[in-house]
């Protein structure tokens, strides 16, 4: 007897399904029963069975059709007609509808165990040679479909065997392939390749898999040999198996030549680069940064950034590594000045840019920048150079300013020389008189003769006008004196560094420098904070900004007066000590800034005024050394016929009071 297997008995006699059930069950066999075709197909839809016994003749579904359906399904089971002596026909109609055998009705116990032993054996190779099949099938098209070119290869380095991929790389039919030898097809030679392998493994009997690259297929390909031996150790031939990696040496290559570029690139920038890892040293330092700081790269590769040897402000910069190194997005440092190679000051611009692996976790960060001292030095004689335009294009009014006072004091000084020309005749008569009237008594004619001369020289009036020529001419000496020192200090180079200014001053001498560009068109009115702190700026970039400010509101004034013939209009110059700020406000009453002209009215080179009466660089060198140089704001209110205020505000960095 077999394994225990399970049987369903299908007979719509209940005598002949017990008579069944009890002979199985006594055979060993586990065994369940239905009356019918349908009830049968029920019951193998629901439980396993390894054996059906069905009857040939019964009402409704009989057990042709019951086999017919079970053979349509694909039901796994092996089915057995239960025959009556007189329908040996009709089984042998059964077995060519899927039934694997037949047994009389009646059969004895050793019978019907015969019967199912041998019909369990064949159903069970039955299924164990499509599993074979399967897995041949299986087996083939997973060979063919394997993209690597794959080949058995015999002793006699013969193709035995061949995957579709080789087939198709050599060109040839697969039937046409086997049998021929390899180097051959391969190497169009006629004898075997010397760096072949297969040859080592023939000659020195080596066990382990050998790799090379072959060129000779039309690309590049990673072949690995590997030994094939029998059961009992001997060598029946090698299976080679060759991957193609013409693209991935094409793609190494470009990677390669990609690098190469880059490297190329990186050493020939003008601008420094360095790259600092996550633990914080040294991964690139190119060229420029040699130049620049003197230090080869050898010495910095893979050391401590802290360690390098520039000489720069390094309590500066140890104190904002950490930020460096935390950093979202690029951040631009403010100048730093450092010790050049030769031993000269220099200013650095950097930058700060992170890195990110492809994980987008933190890969430190680099810093890219340039030595810019020639350009801050050209920048400093730039705005030296506007200062000196300004200051020409007011020169014709500063000269009338000069003037005016000039030439009253030197009409009173004239005058004050005639007046002491007439009372030295004076004092002469006088002096006479005294004399005579010691020594010869002529008093009353000389005294006659003074009195004349005092009414001639108008005596009284002298002594009235003098003092006040006197005054007048000390009043114009100090008001030149007071625009001479307003142009010293206007003119006067900007410092490098920042200073404590007093605002209040520096305004006021910026406005009597312009005054013959406002006092036609304009009265000017000061409100000033006497409690106003010193303020840490650049003073002559500072001054330069309110100049433009000025005369433009001067220009806007005019062009109202112009347009409306209304009379002088009135700009107000006001500072304030407001919090951490000191805020300037600088107010003109002319027609205020359109509405489509208010977004651009910083950028460079924008201007609404006729051609040779301005650049458009006023309100953008103005912007630039507020924010971007004093860290300050720098923003306007405008209304339409009324005018425009600018805003300044610097921060007060501090508790500087003037001493």
């Amino acid at each position: 007897m077999m394994d225990t297997c399970k049987i369903l008995v299908v007979d719509d006699s209940k005598s002949v399904r017990d008579v069944l059930e009890r002979q199985l069950r006594y055979l060993g066999y586990e065994c369940d029963t239905v009356d019918s075709g349908a009830s049968a197909l029920m019951q193998l839809q629901q439980t396993h069975y390894d054996a059906l016994l069905v009857d040939l003749v019964m009402p409704e579904m009989d057990g042709l059709e019951l086999l017919s359906r079970i053979l349509k399904e694909k039901v796994q089971i092996a089915p057995i007609a239960l025959s009556g002596k007189s329908s040996v026909s009709m089984a042998v109609e059964a077995m060519k509808r899927g039934a694997y055998d037949y047994v009389l009705k009646g059969a004895n116990s050793d019978q019907l165990r015969d019967v199912l032993n041998r019909t369990l054996r064949q159903f069970r190779l039955q299924q164990h040679s499509q599993r074979m099949e399967k897995a041949v099938h299986l087996w083939e098209t997973t060979f063919n479909a394997v993209p690597d070119l794959i080949a058995i290869i015999n002793t006699k380095c013969e193709f035995v065997r061949m995957n579709q991929a080789m087939a198709n790389r050599l060109g040839k039919p697969i039937n046409e392939l086997l049998g021929k030898k390899c180097f051959t097809l391969v190497h169009k030679s006629g004898k075997p390749h010397p760096d072949c392998p297969y040859q080592k493994l023939l000659c020195d009997k080596q066990e382990h898999v050998a790799e090379f690259f072959e060129r000779n297929l039309g690309g590049s390909f990673l072949v690995s040999t590997s030994p094939l031996r029998d059961a009992q150790g001997e060598l029946l031939g090698c299976v080679h198996v060759a991957r193609d990696v013409t693209e991935q040496k094409r793609t190494e290559e470009q990677l390669r030549n990609a690098h190469t570029e880059t490297e190329n690139l990186l050493s020939s920038m003008s601008s420094i680069l360095i790259e600092i890892d996550v633990e914080g040293r040294v991964s690139r330092w190119n060229n420029a940064a040699e130049t620049v700081f003197g230090i080869p790269a050898e010495q910095v590769l893979l050391k401590p950034f802290v360690s390098c040897s520039i000489q720069w402000d390094w309590d500066r910069v140890r104190e904002q590594l950490p930020q460096w190194s935390s950093c979202d997005e690029p951040m631009r440092l403010a100048d730093i000045g450092y010790m050049r190679p030769d031993g000269r000051q220099g200013i650095l611009a950097l930058s700060v840019n992170p890195l990110r692996n492809h994980q987008a976790q933190s890969a430190g960060f680099f810093l890219l920048g340039s030595d810019i001292t020639d350009r801050r030095s050209l920048e400093a004689q730039l705005v030296q150079a506007q200062k000196l335009e300004s200051i020409g294009q007011l020169a014709a009014g500063i000269a009338h300013e000069i003037n005016t006072p000039t030439q009253y004091v030197g009409d009173n000084i004239q005058f004050l020389q005639d007046a002491f020309g007439e009372m030295m005749r004076l004092s002469d008569k006088s002096k006479i008189l005294i004399a005579r009237l010691k020594e010869k008594g002529e008093e009353l004619a000389l005294v006659e003769e003074i009195e004349a001369l005092a009414q001639e020289v108008d005596l009284s009036f002298l002594e009235q006008e003098i003092p006040k020529a006197i005054e007048q001419s000390l009043e114009g000496v100090e008001r030149t004196a007071k625009i001479v020192r307003a142009m010293k200090e206007f003119s006067h180079p900007g410092r490098e560094k920042k200073t404590p200014v007093n605002l209040n001053r520096a305004i006021e001498s910026t406005i009597t420098v312009a005054r013959n560009e406002w006092k036609y068109v304009a009265e000017m009115e000061t409100i000033f904070d006497t409690h106003l702190p010193l303020v840490s700026c650049l003073p002559g970039e500072f001054n330069q900004v309110i100049l433009n400010i000025l005369i433009n509101a001067a220009h806007a004034i005019a062009d109202a007066i112009e347009q409306d013939g209304r009379e002088k209009g009135s700009i107000c110059v006001s500072t304030e000590h407001a919090g951490g700020w000191a805020e300037i406000r600088i107010a003109d009453s002319g027609n205020g800034i359109p509405e489509e002209h208010k977004k651009r009215i910083f950028d460079p080179f924008f201007t609404t005024k006729e051609v040779g009466k301005g650049t458009g660089q006023g309100l953008a060198i103005a912007h630039n050394v507020i924010v971007d140089k004093h860290g300050g704001t720098i923003s306007f209110d405008t209304k339409a016929g009324q005018g425009t205020t600018f805003i300044i505000r610097l921060p007060i960095e501090g508790d500087v009071t003037e001493g």
